[in-house]
């Protein structure tokens, strides 16, 4: 990625942004994007879908600090509430008197995917783009290598820019970017989900307590006769001593013998 004075002048299509029609006619030498394939040109928009490359960060507890190398196909997930960084298939190579405008496609929108990284290419910017995203909504988002989410805008500037050196961009994705967003994030969905669980134990916790209280009725119903046996046997076993202790008794002794009448005189 060597800097370069001069930007490409082989395509000048009209001013103003750039059609479908401009992106068809473009050669594969000429074209801004690299590799440049027809089938990334958008169908229904004047737009270049750019596709997911070779590595992808996402910001799962388990994921570390360690950025994902994906094969071909290979597939990714990033569940609610997890950031991520995701390098494209194609290097970008803006001429000095054009400026792109990047997004992420409605379809994946939908899903809850929101662009938080820069929402433009600059003139003379040249290398690959590194989307940071965030996934707000309620599931995972399951993604994979080649899949084209991030359409790509070009119009003409007035003029051409003054800079003339490129500004070089990425080939992969560098290590201090993931360093602030590595860990989990909790969304105001999730709050909202663990709030209801919270919720549900604490109906469970109280539904338990009265399940209880009417057992332990059931259960003191139920032994009542027998505990009113076991106090009365208790109570004529122990009743005579305690009585003896409570009014003092102490056991009578046998009357003494009467004493003999003295002997009669002569």
């Amino acid at each position: 990625m060597a800097d370069n004075s001069t930007s490409p002048s082989s395509y000048e299509p009209a001013s103003g942004f750039w059609s479908d029609g401009t992106w068809k006619a473009l050669k594969s030498e000429d074209a801004p994007v690299k590799p440049f394939k027809l089938d990334g040109v958008d169908r229904d928009g004047a737009n270049y879908n750019l596709a997911i490359g070779e590595e992808v960060y996402v910001s799962s507890l388990g994921s570390g600090k360690t950025v994902q190398k994906l094969s071909e196909g290979e597939a990714f997930s990033i569940a609610p509430g997890q950031f991520a960084f995701i390098l494209t298939e194609e290097e970008v190579a803006l001429p000095f008197d054009k400026i792109g405008f990047i997004s992420i496609r409605a379809s994946t929108k939908f899903l809850g995917l929101v662009n938080i990284s820069g929402f433009h290419v600059d003139p003379g910017y040249k290398g690959k783009l590194i989307f940071a995203v965030y996934n707000a909504g309620p599931t995972i988002i399951h993604l994979r290598r080649g899949d084209r989410i991030f359409p790509l805008w070009i119009t003409n500037l007035d003029k051409k820019m003054q800079r003339t050196a490129w500004k070089v961009g990425h080939d992969k994705i560098p290590a201090s970017m993931i360093t602030a967003i590595s860990g989990e994030f909790t969304t105001a969905y999730q709050l909202a989900e663990k709030l209801k669980v919270a919720q549900e134990d604490i109906v469970q916790l109280k539904s338990f307590k009265v399940y209880l209280t009417a057992i332990l009725a059931v259960l003191f119903i139920l032994i009542t006769p027998f505990l009113k046996d076991a106090a009365s046997n208790v109570v004529n076993t122990f009743w005579p001593s305690i009585k003896c202790a409570i009014v003092n008794c102490v056991a009578t002794a046998p009357p003494a013998p009467a004493p003999a009448p003295p002997p009669a005189n002569p």
